[in-house]
């Protein structure tokens, strides 16, 4: 009879046991269904960019995006290029050369918004492509225009096979320069206070928090990089997994703070 029982109290704990694994499981395979594609990624990620770009300037700002990546073929860099432009709908590319390699650009718009196919051959087989969108930016009608603009882009090249990476920047004019508080007059305590302003503006988007991870100063420009953790296109810099940019600089000649926001990484000038 004892015996009974304890084989009793060992089933029911086996059971509990393979309980909590399954809820486990279950749980895990909810995450990963509920994980983001690199299409609905990027299209978040956008709009997020495109609220920091309306927090910190009342003018409007310009936004650039970019697809980019590998691409395995066995055609030729001409013909590569050719049904990329193709498939994006825009003209036939133009032959040039970058540093002794040959480069193929085609330049049109997509959904009315400017756009610039680059191909470049790296080894025989292999490619390099990168398309680059443009806008203006300030209204939300713009931003569902350029998401859609963007959505078909990536589409299009994944289709095709290329490995895309996904990053975005908007530029702009945020407001006058400002003094720092205290006694000191340098250019790097002047640019702190601007991003502090910036930092509170970007905290104020729901479900944005900036956790800051590196940081660069001189005189005259400045940058910071953060962990989002909203965001899930990301890359990994040092011990973190960063996932946005600012950089500000100071023009003396107009007594403005220029703001450059970028995310994961910024890829333009600044």
């Amino acid at each position: 009879m004892q015996n009974r029982k304890l084989w009793n109290i060992g089933l029911l704990i086996l059971i509990c046991a393979m309980l909590l694994v399954g809820l486990q499981r279950i749980k895990e395979t909810g995450r990963e269904a509920t994980a983001p594609g690199p299409l609905e990624a990027a299209e978040f990620q956008l709009a997020a960019l495109y609220s920091m770009g309306q927090a910190v300037t009342s003018n409007p700002f310009q936004l650039t995006l970019k697809w980019q990546g590998e691409w395995s073929s066995l055609l030729s860099p001409e013909e590569a290029a050719g049904v990329l432009a193709s498939r994006l709908g825009l003209p036939s590319p133009k032959a040039g050369s970058v540093q002794g390699r040959a480069v193929y650009e085609a330049k049109g718009h997509i959904e009315g918004f400017p756009a610039e196919l680059e191909l470049t051959n790296l080894a025989e087989g292999t490619h390099y492509a990168m398309l680059r969108l443009e806008a203006v930016g300030g209204k939300e009608a713009a931003l569902e225009r350029l998401q859609e603009a963007q959505r078909i882009a990536g589409e299009s090249l994944a289709d095709e096979g290329v490995q895309t990476d996904w990053n975005a920047a908007v530029q702009g004019v945020a407001w006058p320069a400002v003094a720092a508080n205290g006694e000191t007059n340098s250019g790097e305590a002047k640019l702190t206070v601007t991003f502090d302003k910036l930092e509170a503006k970007i905290n104020q988007i729901p479900k944005l928090k900036l956790k800051q991870a590196e940081e660069f100063a001189d005189e005259q420009t400045a940058s910071r990089t953060y962990v989002v953790d909203a965001f899930p296109i990301a890359v990994q810099s040092g011990g973190h997994r960063v996932a946005l940019q600012l950089a500000v600089h100071r023009n003396s000649g107009i007594g403005m703070d220029e703001i450059t926001i970028g995310t994961p990484l910024l890829t333009v000038e600044y």
